[in-house]
Formats: structure tokens, C-alpha cells, sequence
């Protein structure tokens, strides 16, 4: 008796789950997901060995972008199922998302040794690649893919990115066209289509600023660009803008100019930007200049989510009136990167050098880390240092502090409805202004509210107000200051 009771139990509560894992696959296909993950998570309270319910439940938190746990549940369905493609493929899946490319590819050769043609594991090896940015590699796979699926969508969308990414739009748009005609309802080849055809046609872009500060000084200023194609694979922009500074001297000066640049791919990830302009600096009394504008830089991507740039610039430095009046000129060089090492962090910084037409050099460098902590919510750390080789002198018209450093907590929340969007965000931390200084609470806050329509055009007004110091340019002390600015931003594609 002792024996059968433990059996009949076992049988009893087999029964259950199996009674409740139908209820739970119907809410998952009619696509209840809250309903379906309850019945999985009580079947699994019976028997936590349930392969299906555990496949689900992974499957579901890799959704909901809780990749790690989807990762734990998929370990434990790897040792219930070791050779079961299926999991295997939604595994792999899973690693790439995760940002563990290497191992992700790893597992699609284990699949593929077993099924050379499996369509989901050739694009997943694929993109698996791509996303750790090997992207001359991915290409490689893709077509290899193609050649044994040649009228799979998926496979032609993932060729069709890969393009994209390396600076091919124009090829790019072949396959995924193609991919739309297969799959005329498929979701992802219709965003890459519409993506694609928004980045090749001609583009017309506007932007206006005004901007006050608590010395007095302030700005109207107004920017446009048309973009274009200008060949296979290259895209041209020419610039045009405009500014006139206030001071309470009072003391006007008029900034003006027009340029142009291109931006072209070199492979492997990298694209070059450059550009040739000139600016008229003309001030209310004294001599005017037009010096030569200039702008070179390389980009690369090494890692789907990373890239890195570094950039040389020239141009003048014409904030206020009384800096149009010294017709200064700076040239600087410039490096960045971006990264996103997993999901809801992104790490972003740079650093450089500029060089004063009068003789006095700058020194800076920027850090910042922003952390999601609930869908719009996010929130992390903001650093910069920055410091002059010379020491602040009235008549230049600039503030040069020695050094400038500023720490600060920050967050930021973004919602969207439909084609508009809302964006807050804010921080306080602490600044000191000069090498001794006591230091200062440091604050900004900001705004964005966008309404979009089509592919790319859209509309946006934009507005911000701060204490920090890097703000400022008129020489003196820095206690008190405030700087505020609010902007009107147009794209419209042709």
C-alpha cells in the first residue's frame, strides 16, 4: 500500500497537468500571454519536468526581455531535450539577444551538423554573426543561406539589413523587395522596406533655436539641409544656416553660411563623413571674416550594438556677439563611442582636444550611463571634465576655467502614442568651476514632444534650461548663472 499511494499520486497530479497544459497552449495561440504563462507556471507546479510548459515559459520571458531567465529555463530544457532542434534553434535565439554571439553561433553549427538545410539556423547563425559585427562574414553566410532557401523571407530580410548596415541601401532594397513579395504580410520586411525607402530618397531638414542666459546674452539662429543621393551606395547633404547674437552692451554680431558633405561606406562596418563650407561672421562694428568651415571623420561599427568615431572639425566659435566680433576660429579633434552590452543599459562617452585661432587650447572629456528600469523609465550617471590651457582673461569674451567638472544623477522618460511622442528628462549633481573652487549644485531639466507622419518626417519642438557652467561663455564667475534655450525641428522626406 505503502508503494502504491506515492504511484497514485504521481498518476493524479500527471492527470492535472496534463489537463491544464491544452487550456494554456489555446490562450498562448490566441495570443493571451498573460493567461497562457499562468497555465504554463501551474502545470509546471505539478510536474517540473514538463518540457512543453517550460519551452513556452522560456520563450515567453525571452519576449517580455527577461533574457536571463528565459536562459536558466532553457539549461533545464537542454538537459530534459539535449538533441531537440527545436530548442536548440530557440535557444540560440535567445543567446543572440542576449549579446553571446560566439556561443548563439556555437549552437546554430550543433543544429546545422544535424540539418545542413535548416532554414531558422542558417539565417540565425547569420544574423548571430552580424550582431557581433563581422558583418563581410555575415554577408557571406546569408548568401550561402540564400542559395539553399532561395525563397525564404526571412533569409532575404536578414541579407537585406546586413546590406543596410554596411552602407548598401540600394542593394538592400532588391532582396527585401523580393522578401515582400513572398511574404506580402510579413511584418519585418515591410518596417526594412519602408527603413530603406525613407534613407534613399532626397530629405529636407530645418532647425530653429533661440537661446537666453542670465549674462544677457542670446541667440536666434535658424539651420536647413537637403539630402540626397549622389550615387551608389553615397549620400550628400547641403547645409545652409544663419545666427544673430545679442549681448547687453549692447553689441549685435550676424553668422552665415552654407556647406556641404558627404557620407560614404569603406566596408567592414565603416563609413566615412566629410565636408567643405565657409561662414560669414559679420559684427555690428569691427571686421568681418570668412573663414573656411571643415569636417572629416570615420565611424565604425565593430559590434552590432557599439560603434566608434573619431572626427576632426573646423569652424568658428560664434556663441555670442562679442565672440562674432573676435572672429575666432576652433579646431578640434573628436572621439566617441556608443554601446549597449545588454538590454536596458547603454554606455556612451569621448574626449578631445580644440584649438583656440588666438592660442589658448581645451581639454575634455564626457562619460555618461543610462540604466532601464521600467518601460520609458530610465535612469543613470552623467560625468564630464573639461579645462583650458590658459587662464580666463575678460577681453577674449569666453569663459576658460582652468578646469570645469560636473557630476550628475539623471533620468529621463520617454511615451509614445501612436505617431506622437513625449520625452522629460532631468538631472542634479554637483559642478566645480576652476582648479580650488568650492563646489556647486549642478541642474538641468529638458523636453521633447514630436509628431511624426510616414516613414521619416516628423516634427518636434524641444526646449531645456540649466545652471551648469559648460554653458556658459561670457567671463566671470558662474554662481547664479542660468541658460535656457527652446527649438523647432523639421524632417520631411521627398
Amino acid at each position: 500500500m505503502r508503494r502504491v499511494l506515492p504511484l497514485l499520486a504521481a498518476a493524479l497530479i500527471g492527470r492535472a497537468a496534463a489537463a491544464q497544459l491544452p487550456q494554456a497552449e489555446e490562450a498562448f495561440h490566441r495570443g493571451d500571454y498573460r493567461a497562457a504563462r499562468a497555465g504554463y507556471e501551474a502545470v509546471l507546479r505539478q510536474d517540473s519536468t514538463n518540457v512543453r510548459a517550460l519551452y513556452r515559459l522560456a520563450i515567453l520571458d525571452s519576449w517580455d526581455g527577461k533574457l536571463q531567465r528565459s536562459l536558466e529555463r532553457f539549461v533545464r530544457l537542454r538537459r530534459l531535450e539535449p538533441i531537440d532542434a527545436d530548442i536548440m534553434v530557440a535557444h540560440a535565439r535567445v543567446l543572440a539577444w542576449a549579446g553571446r554571439n560566439r556561443e548563439s553561433e556555437l549552437l546554430y553549427d550543433s543544429v546545422l551538423a544535424r540539418a545542413p538545410g535548416r532554414a531558422d539556423a542558417l539565417a540565425g547563425r547569420a544574423r548571430a554573426v552580424a550582431w557581433a559585427g563581422d558583418l563581410d562574414r555575415a554577408e557571406r553566410l546569408w548568401r550561402d543561406a540564400l542559395a539553399a532557401q532561395p525563397d525564404d523571407p526571412d533569409i532575404l530580410v536578414g541579407l537585406a539589413q546586413t546590406l543596410f548596415w554596411k552602407g548598401q541601401p540600394e542593394l538592400a532594397t532588391s532582396y527585401v523587395t523580393r522578401a515582400r513579395q513572398l511574404a506580402p504580410e510579413d511584418r519585418a520586411a515591410s518596417d526594412l522596406l519602408s527603413l530603406l525607402r525613407a534613407a534613399l530618397r532626397p530629405e529636407l531638414a530645418s532647425a530653429a533655436n533661440y537661446a537666453h542666459d542670465s549674462d544677457k546674452n542670446a541667440f536666434l539662429a535658424h539651420d536647413a539641409s537637403y539630402t540626397t543621393s549622389i550615387g551608389p551606395d553615397v549620400r550628400g547633404t547641403l547645409t545652409a544656416g544663419w545666427r544673430r547674437a545679442t549681448d547687453p552692451h549692447p553689441r549685435t554680431g550676424l553668422s552665415y553660411g552654407a556647406g556641404g558633405y558627404v557620407i560614404a561606406p569603406l566596408g567592414r562596418g565603416t563609413v566615412l563623413r566629410a565636408g567643405l563650407g565657409v561662414r560669414r561672421l559679420e559684427p555690428d562694428s569691427g571686421m568681418s571674416r570668412t573663414p573656411l568651415t571643415a569636417q572629416v571623420g570615420i565611424g565604425v561599427r565593430p559590434a552590432r550594438f557599439a560603434s566608434v568615431s573619431i572626427a576632426y572639425s573646423r569652424g568658428p566659435f560664434d556663441e555670442t556677439a562679442l565672440l562674432i566680433d573676435s572672429g575666432y576660429v576652433v579646431d578640434g579633434v573628436d572621439l566617441s563611442f556608443d554601446m549597449a552590452p545588454r538590454a536596458r543599459l547603454s554606455i556612451s562617452g569621448g574626449g578631445g582636444e580644440a584649438w583656440l585661432s588666438e592660442g589658448n587650447r581645451r581639454l575634455g572629456g564626457v562619460l555618461a550611463m543610462m540604466v532601464g528600469l521600467w518601460p520609458g523609465l530610465e535612469a543613470g550617471v552623467f560625468g564630464r571634465m573639461m579645462g583650458y590651457r590658459d587662464q580666463p582673461v575678460p577681453s577674449r569674451g569666453y569663459f576658460a576655467p582652468d578646469r570645469f567638472s560636473v557630476l550628475e544623477a539623471r533620468t529621463a522618460y520617454t511615451w509614445r502614442h501612436g505617431r506622437w511622442g513625449v520625452r522629460a528628462d532631468g538631472g542634479v549633481g554637483g559642478q566645480q568651476v576652476g582648479r580650488g573652487a568650492p563646489g556647486q549644485t549642478e541642474w538641468h531639466a529638458g523636453f521633447t514632444v514630436t509628431r511624426g507622419w510616414g516613414a521619416n518626417n516628423e516634427m518636434g519642438l524641444v526646449g531645456s534650461v540649466t545652471n551648469s557652467a559648460a554653458a556658459r561663455t561670457g567671463a566671470a564667475t558662474a554662481q547664479g548663472f542660468k541658460y535656457w534655450t527652446v527649438g523647432l525641428r523639421l524632417r520631411q522626406g521627398l
